[in-house]
């Protein structure tokens, strides 16, 4: 069958007009693509712009004070916020349907022990170079005349709802024994780079001892590194605390000094000897050797409060205490022996808060933190209200985008 031109000019023009359309859908697909495309790379900017903005609303006391950053505020905040943002940017785009947020914080919140040490580490880090900025002595206070009634019941109002609470076991003295024994000085305790390491640069870079104030200005505990190890509510108890463990340390040490000492284990022996001749005179002498290695220790915490070192494991010359006064239970001052090395009382602190419970140790910080914030700045103030990061998900013409971000 042959087509006439007729015919041919029909087909060329239904086939010019089928292309023509499948070029005209061809180019709003590419448009609608690239819409959607340019849409997506918008809102995932925005979005990363809106957290940022969100994050920028650090405290700034906390920020100064302790290198800590963190921004109060529950998801109904933040989503209030999100939806005020996309309200600005998509209101009045037709080409936009914003689908409203949601948000979440529980994984952020300060005291959240993992995502507070991350921090922690990162201003221990910072402590140990030229760049770190002593915190601030003085933070923004908040004017409130308190009355009477209100002072006396603030102090109890500092220790309500602290992060520790609840986790009270920190501390193996007979573990930190067995770990002294092994040593020869107790820098080989610490591994130089390790998580512990930076904590303990940031403890003793941020809080007070009983030795050692470092210029931190006002604070609710003088000893607040001995609360960090011992977690009373009184500077008196975690001094208390502190010497107890100082002297449980020292005792074990020094009863394996007399022990490798022939001429200690000699005058025992003879003064055991003395007081209960005989078959009885074994048990005598551990008797005398228990309480002339407790004497010892006590002078060396008195010798280690008054800023001289003691050397971890003694020899007969650096011996204070003589077994006749451990004979007539006479109560010396601080004996010092001219010999001046070894380990100093921020030593001993360094070496509990490194070997204590990790999770206490670091919620005990928190407490003091939060203490410290409710003291000086306002009463209200609780740690877990803050938080160091936040999630959300911003749904935009039918997408989801979702933002994660944290200091």
């Amino acid at each position: 069958m042959i087509l006439d031109s007729h015919d041919k000019r029909g087909s060329v023009t239904v086939f010019v007009c089928m292309f023509f359309l499948t070029m005209v859908s061809m180019i709003f697909a590419f448009i609608n693509a690239s819409r959607e495309t340019a849409v997506r790379s918008s809102t995932e900017t925005l979005c990363n712009l809106w957290a940022e903005s969100i994050l920028a609303e650090y405290d700034l006391n906390l920020q100064k004070r302790y290198n800590i950053f963190g921004f109060y505020g529950y998801p109904r905040d933040v989503t209030e916020k999100l939806d005020y943002y996309a309200a600005g940017s998509f209101n009045g785009k037709k080409y936009i349907d914003y689908g409203g947020s949601r948000c979440s914080l529980y994984d952020y919140s300060l005291v959240d022990v993992d995502l507070f040490e991350e921090q922690m580490i990162k201003a221990g880090k910072l402590a140990l170079t030229e760049k770190f900025v002593k915190p601030e002595k003085e933070i923004i206070k908040v004017k409130h005349i308190a009355s009477s009634d209100e002072k006396d019941s603030g102090r109890q109002k500092l220790f309500d709802d602290l992060p520790s609470e609840g986790n009270q076991k920190s501390f193996s003295v007979s573990a930190a024994k067995e770990i002294l024994e092994n040593v020869s000085s107790m820098g080989d305790v610490w591994k130089e780079g390790s998580d512990s390491y930076f904590i303990n640069q940031y403890i003793f870079s941020y809080f007070k001892d009983a030795s050692d104030s470092r210029g931190l200005g006002k604070t609710f505990f003088s000893n607040e590194i001995e609360y960090i190890v011992c977690g009373k509510h009184s500077d008196i108890q975690n001094q208390k605390g502190i010497r107890n463990k100082i002297i449980a340390i020292r005792e074990g040490i020094n009863l394996l000094c007399i022990s490798r000492s022939p001429g200690m284990r000699a005058k025992v022996t003879a003064a055991a000897q003395l007081i209960t001749p005989g078959p009885m005179a074994a048990a005598t002498a551990v008797g005398l050797t228990a309480a002339w290695a407790l004497a010892e220790s006590s002078n060396d915490y008195k010798l280690l409060l008054a800023g001289h070192k003691v050397p971890l494991v003694k020899g007969e010359k650096a011996w204070a205490t003589d077994l006749e006064s451990v004979l007539k239970n006479q109560e010396e001052d601080c004996i010092f022996t001219g010999i001046d090395e070894g380990e100093g009382y921020n030593d001993y602190l360094r070496f509990f808060t490194y070997v204590m419970d990790s999770r206490v140790r670091t919620l005990r910080i928190m407490d003091l933190i939060q203490i410290n914030m409710r003291h000086l700045y306002y009463d209200s103030f609780l740690l877990r209200e803050y938080n160091g990061g936040l999630q959300f998900v911003m749904k935009v013409n039918g997408v989801d985008h979702e933002m994660v971000k944290k200091y």
